[in-house]
């Protein structure tokens, strides 16, 4: 327990949030409105076909009305459960910026906890498109010679020139 909690006080957390909410809703948004195209396309159209094929061989060339509200009802359950998986997945999104180590965690039916160390960090930059200089966010993206995807990239971060020159500090007192 000892050796718990004093890992726990070196381990000080510079930061730990998500990130920007409002750039995160725009995306989200745009992603539901083509799920919604593509559901309809998908699921209405064959819905609509099978009821026709259904129809002309057992209602007389009418449409099948019971596949027809079953494929209709589908669409509203399947955009459903893609708005709930959104918010599940942002509320276990996170990064952890402490002073050994940069975390980014979470997923939902894909988990995943990619760690850096600072002395590991070969590398350190951020970038800032015109959308997030207005919201006062952006992106860090961090090179690593330890690990084998290379980057590892904390997006739409708010704050992030504070967070950058922490992270940087770090590095320049580790090294």
């Amino acid at each position: 327990m000892n050796s718990l909690q004093s890992n726990a006080e070196k381990e000080k957390i510079i930061f730990r949030g998500k990130s920007n909410k409002f750039l995160f809703v725009c995306k989200m948004i745009h992603q539901i409105f083509w799920l919604v195209i593509g559901t309809i396309g998908g699921v209405l159209l064959p819905t609509m076909f099978f009821s026709g094929v259904a129809g002309f061989f057992y209602n007389d060339g009418k449409l099948n009305q019971h596949i027809l509200c079953l494929g209709i009802s589908l669409i509203p359950i399947i955009i459903a459960c893609r708005i709930a998986y959104i918010v599940w997945l942002r509320r276990r999104q996170y990064y952890t910026v402490t002073g050994e180590s940069i975390t980014c965690e979470g997923g939902v039916l894909h988990v995943f906890n990619r760690k850096i160390r600072i002395s590991d960090i070969r590398s350190i930059s951020y970038h800032c498109s015109l959308i997030q200089q207005l919201l006062g966010c952006g992106n860090i993206i961090i090179s690593s010679a330890a690990s084998s995807n290379g980057s590892l990239v904390l997006k739409n971060i708010d704050n992030v020139k504070n967070i950058y020159n922490a992270i940087e500090n770090n590095r320049k007192v580790r090294s």
